[in-house]
């Protein structure tokens, strides 16, 4: 009998019963969902006390079973998402349901329609389900968030959380339980408690009012600091600076302004410094915001040297074999009065070549050549736009690559990052964009100074942009992809070079090109000696500057050839049935069917380049 009672404790630790409680997603079903509220533009319905939490025996295809894992501590190493708020907050015990396949907070499985919270004593909280619905008429919608987590409320599931409609206050069930205070010496050695009176207090962590976050407190030490600035990092690296930053209260030694935004910076708040003592600071939100920091902690961990590998192998006098190719190149100094060639371009950057030092293949039948800045490009990049360091590869003659900072296609090398939320590509050109940039353009230098996710209308095309470059000083800025325009170029019919013109030219009435009106308050490129102008379209082509004639290539999932146009006639585009002004087009194959003869056959259309590839 004892050997039993062993085997039926064994099996009841193996299979425990199943838990009195209803899985999160038939409760909000139950309740028929008959009163909804607008919250924000989003419908959310009400669960009242009709919703009962109990009732397994009606629904027993969803049975709850408790979870055991963590032994009734949070746990850092286990997941904690939740199907019910899909918040990362972890729990101590976690209800399993075998018919969702999902784990639920025991918060949320056990969450009462009508609370009062600790982080919010004055009203009740009312418990709603949020479906993701819309209401198409509110034009202002925003996202739901927890005030507590900063998780937002949305997407395809069911999603529980608390609201309070007088305070505009929100909560995940889980969050809903946590205590009035925290306690976290590295920030603050005295306990920290919850202000629950909305105020527009300065955080000493971050020198910010937001009165949508969470205020935490000590009395005693007059400390103040937001529940999302509490875990802050202490030592950090950032994209726009070689060495790591580390967290500070103390008084600066001379007034700095911060290297992100280029404010100023206060002096009794928290801020990061240069460990390297390089008069650089950045307040405490531009250092720790997504696009400017990885999100690691570095404290007490080992400095990292990433190994920058040479581009090339010196071989002799002048004589190199680099990465990108096979064959040894060959240095050529710069050439005064050198031909202009359109069609030799070098292979790194795709801009032809006016002069200038470059590397030759010293193989005579083989056309590879580089400037000499972009033979030198580093291996290795960590640009100030974005967070984690860039790999340089060779571009592949046969593929074509979008760069996601100047909206261009290119034939060229790339910089290219795999790591954080997704895979980007850059060209040669927006990576070699650094702080501050020296605008021919502008009088004042230029800084990547945009708030994140906020978006600025290029002074030169007037594109509205997430990334600009900035005065710090007047309300000038650039997109990169006016940024990175040539300066200087040739046309085919002049014998001077054709040059960016910043200023308003009021005598040039017409382009040389399309022969149609010209806005005069726009960039152009113009001839001084000769007194001509051209829109940058038509001198540059739509975008076919960036590329070059080639054979079979391929982009998601077209086949196409570019091919020059040098004869006598254009050709009439298919899309717009004009006659095409650029220097190149697209030639795009795909394979037909021949109804009558039933094979198949290779067909061509032609598109002008700026239809196929669009700015």
């Amino acid at each position: 009998s004892q050997t039993t009672n062993s085997q039926n404790y064994s099996i009841a630790m193996e299979h425990p019963p199943p838990s009195p409680f209803i899985c999160p997603v038939i409760r909000s079903k139950d309740s028929g969902f008959p009163d909804y509220k607008i919250i924000n533009g989003y419908v959310s319905y009400m669960i009242d006390s009709s919703c009962s939490l109990h009732g397994v025996s009606s629904h027993h295809g969803h049975r709850l079973d408790p979870l055991y894992w963590c032994n009734n501590k949070e746990s850092e190493d286990e997941p904690s998402w939740c199907g019910a708020c899909q918040c990362k907050e972890s729990s101590t015990t976690y209800y399993f349901c075998n018919e969702c396949c999902v784990s639920y907070h025991k918060e949320c499985v056990e969450s009462s329609p009508l609370i009062k919270s600790p982080l919010h004593p004055k009203h009740y909280l009312q418990l709603f389900a949020h479906r993701g619905l819309t209401m198409t008429h509110y034009h202002d919608s925003k996202i739901i968030s927890c005030s507590y987590c900063g998780s937002s409320v949305g997407g395809d599931r069911t999603t529980l959380f608390y609201y309070c409609f007088i305070c505009k206050f929100s909560l995940y069930p889980v969050c809903a339980r946590r205590p009035s205070f925290l306690n976290y010496q590295k920030r603050h050695e005295h306990t920290l408690n919850h202000f629950p009176r909305k105020n527009d207090l300065i955080c000493d962590v971050c020198g910010v009012v937001d009165s949508k976050s969470l205020i935490y407190v000590c009395l005693q030490c007059d400390f103040v600091v937001h529940k999302n600035c509490i875990y802050l990092p202490f030592v950090i690296k950032i994209a726009r600076h070689d060495h790591r930053l580390s967290f500070t209260y103390s008084h600066l030694r001379v007034l700095l302004s911060c290297g992100v935004c280029h404010q100023r910076i206060e002096e009794n708040y928290g801020k990061y410094y240069c460990t390297k003592d390089c008069n650089y600071v950045v307040h405490s939100k531009c250092a720790t915001r997504r696009n400017v920091w990885d999100g690691k902690e570095l404290e007490e961990e080992p400095e990292e040297e990433y190994e920058n590998l040479n581009s090339f192998e010196v071989i002799g006098d002048g004589i190199i074999q680099h990465f990108s190719h096979s064959h040894h190149m060959k240095f050529e100094k710069k050439i005064t009065g050198i031909l202009y060639y359109e069609n030799k371009r070098c292979q790194a950057c795709v801009l032809p070549f006016y002069g200038g030092n470059v590397y030759n293949c010293m193989d005579s039948k083989c056309d590879f050549v580089l400037h000499e800045a972009c033979a030198n490009l580093p291996r290795t990049k960590q640009h100030i736009a974005h967070p984690y360091p860039f790999i340089l590869q060779v571009s592949d003659t046969k593929n074509c690559f979008f760069c996601e900072y100047c909206d261009r296609f290119s034939c060229g090398f790339r910089y290219v990052c795999c790591k954080g939320d997704e895979s980007i590509s850059i060209d040669v050109r927006c990576a070699a964009i650094s702080e501050p940039l020296y605008h021919q353009s502008h009088p004042h230098p230029l800084f990547l100074s945009n708030e994140l996710g906020k978006h600025k209308p290029c002074s030169m095309c007037r594109k509205n942009s997430i990334r600009t470059l900035n005065c710090i000083e007047c309300d000038f800025c650039l997109c990169f992809h006016c940024a990175t325009l040539p300066y200087k170029v040739k046309y085919e019919h002049d014998e001077h070079f054709i040059t960016l013109s910043y200023e308003e030219n009021a005598s040039l009435n017409w382009c040389e090109v399309c022969e149609k009106t010209l806005d005069s308050y726009k960039w152009l490129y113009t001839c001084n000696e000769c007194g001509v102008a051209f829109h940058i379209a038509c001198l540059l082509g739509k975008c076919a500057f960036y590329v070059k004639p080639a054979q079979n290539l391929s982009f998601a999932s077209h086949k196409f050839n570019i091919i020059l146009i040098n004869g006598l006639t254009r050709p009439i585009c298919e899309e717009c049935k004009s006659r095409c002004q650029d220097k190149l087009m697209i030639q795009e194959l795909y394979d037909g069917i021949r109804m009558l003869a039933k094979e198949k056959k290779t067909a061509t259309k032609i598109y002008m380049f700026w239809l196929v590839f669009k700015d």
